[in-house]
């Protein structure tokens, strides 16, 4: 299954090619869920705050599906 995964901020240490947050592809076993990605790009627990598909924010047990577009986002501080 293959889904495009967008990083954002201090996660774009994590793109794979190191291109910062230019989009890229990810091959995951059918049935893969947000974690998973997490543990296959090596992001570490509490480092992402937020994960976008379609629009709306999913929980890291959402079950990815083929082709979904993945925007993911670390905590954000500001005043």
């Amino acid at each position: 299954m293959k889904v495009t995964v967008t990083l954002y901020a201090t996660l774009t240490k994590y793109h794979p090619e190191g291109k910062g947050s230019a989009d890229f592809n990810v091959e995951l076993p059918p049935g893969s869920k947000i974690k998973d990605l997490f543990d296959h790009l090596g992001i570490g627990e509490g480092e992402a705050k937020q994960v976008f598909i379609k629009h709306k924010s999913r929980p890291e047990d959402y079950t990815l599906e083929e082709g979904e577009r993945v925007a993911i986002f670390p905590p954000v501080a500001g005043g």
